[in-house]
């Protein structure tokens, strides 16, 4: 018998995209989850999350034997998707799945297709014909696209917290006619390189919060603020102020006032 809409809880195993610029707390936000249990983290932006240890040593440092993480990049991106299928197949004991971040999964994803090229057939470098062209093209979009997608499949399939973090990339948009430029606009973009995954990835996500500062101190918006997307399906405030706190801490408080505590995850 197929399930009632009046039977569905917002709160089991949501999924969460974390928007912003760098050195804003995503990662530390994100792995504030470990409040309920461990959490794994596919780790793309660095080569370790140093941020993590610096804040949660002063705040909860009990909470770091929570967090497992790997580094993922262009060397062995497909190992991060390996590794969601394994989830998939064997089962998962986390609570919830991170990935940080699509920004520079997205790289890493093209630029590992890249590794692949037949030196034979492909085209070559302008200044060394013995190396082959590093420019990507649609081959290497392509495998950006289904990496992102099957990653996404898996994560909402998996009865976890799904949390994704992005950093936005400033870029121009140039409108012409002919050979005449129109109209110059500022946009951005949360992937590195194709825009099918950057117009596919927020769509997959009940909730979108955006990182930013008021009043000096850190705080996450749940709505939209200039041209900052964000969006709540929960009824969340418009701001919440998480300067040396915990964000889950403070999301799983304001869900209990609305009377919405998420059963099977948080305790």
């Amino acid at each position: 018998m197929s399930p009632k809409a009046s039977q569905i809880d917002p709160t089991r195993a949501p999924s969460i995209l974390l928007k912003g610029p760098p050195g804003f707390g995503k990662t530390i936000a994100a792995c504030s989850a470990a409040i309920w249990g461990e959490v794994w983290l596919a780790y793309f932006d660095k080569n370790e999350p140093i941020e993590l240890l610096t804040f949660y040593k002063k705040h909860r440092p009990e909470l770091l034997e929570r967090i497992d993480y790997d580094v993922y990049g262009s060397e062995n991106a497909n190992e991060y998707l390996n590794k969601l299928i394994s989830f998939f197949k064997k089962g998962c004991r986390y609570c919830a799945i991170i990935t940080d971040s699509v920004t520079s999964l997205s790289s890493a994803a093209v630029n590992w297709s890249i590794g692949f090229r037949d030196p034979k057939g492909s085209k070559r470098d302008e200044l060394d014909k013995d190396s082959v062209q590093l420019i990507p093209d649609w081959d290497e979009y392509k495998v950006e696209t289904s990496l992102a997608t099957q990653a996404l499949d898996i994560c909402n399939q998996l009865n976890v917290i799904n949390i994704w973090t992005a950093h936005p990339l400033a870029s121009i948009k140039l409108e012409s006619t002919g050979s005449r430029i129109d109209r110059v606009t500022k946009t951005s973009s949360i992937v590195s390189y194709g825009q099918k995954v950057g117009s596919l990835v927020p769509g997959r996500f009940h909730e979108i919060y955006h990182f930013g500062r008021q009043q000096g101190k850190r705080a996450v918006f749940t709505d939209l603020q200039g041209e900052d997307y964000a969006k709540t399906s929960l009824g969340l405030p418009t701001v919440l102020e998480i300067e040396d706190k915990l964000f889950f801490e403070v999301w799983q408080n304001e869900l209990r006032k609305l009377g919405l505590v998420p059963k099977e995850v948080v305790k």
